[in-house]
Order: structure tokens, then C-alpha cells, then sequence
């Protein structure tokens, strides 16, 4: 991989607000406990969340989510999550 951050934010996402990062912890993962940044080996990942414009998203706006290292530069593909008026939901990953 040439940009260890190439991954977080979609090419087609364009961040409209600030990220929120909070310690990640993985609840959601069904089998892993220790999950460790794949650069530097870091155990304490964050999870980032940031407002974006998608033109494939419903409506056009959503919210993208990826994990990140506090310690070197690597990120995840980001999931980006579109809400409707109706209070469905629409992902698209990066």
C-alpha cells in the first residue's frame, strides 16, 4: 500500500464536519479481544466518525466510520452510512 491513510477516507467522500475519534472497543467484532494496529502492532485503536458528501449515498450525505492508529498514519476502508428522512439506512464502503 503507497498512503497508509489511503483507506480511510473514500475518494468519493468528501468530509462536510469534524471527525469524532473515541477509543475503539470492538464490541461488535464476534471473536476478536486484542486487535492490533496491522503497521504498528498499537492496541489501542481509535473508531472515527465524520460527517460526508457521497453522491452514491441516499441523499447524497451521510456518515463515514473507519478505525484509525493514534500512533502511525494507517487507517481501515471507511463504511460510509446514508440516513434518509424516513430513518432508513444505506452503506457503501470505500
Amino acid at each position: 500500500m503507497d498512503d497508509l491513510r489511503s483507506h480511510g477516507l473514500n475518494q468519493n467522500c468528501v468530509p462536510t464536519g469534524v471527525p469524532k475519534a473515541k477509543l475503539a472497543t470492538f464490541k461488535r467484532a464476534a471473536v476478536a479481544t486484542d486487535i492490533e494496529c496491522p503497521n504498528c502492532g498499537c492496541l489501542e485503536l481509535m473508531e472515527i466518525e465524520v460527517p460526508v458528501d457521497n453522491s452514491m449515498l441516499s441523499g447524497g450525505s451521510g456518515i463515514g466510520y473507519y478505525i484509525g492508529c493514534p500512533a502511525c498514519p494507517w487507517a481501515s476502508p471507511m463504511i460510509a452510512v446514508a440516513t434518509s428522512q424516513g430513518g432508513s439506512t444505506e452503506a457503501t464502503e470505500a
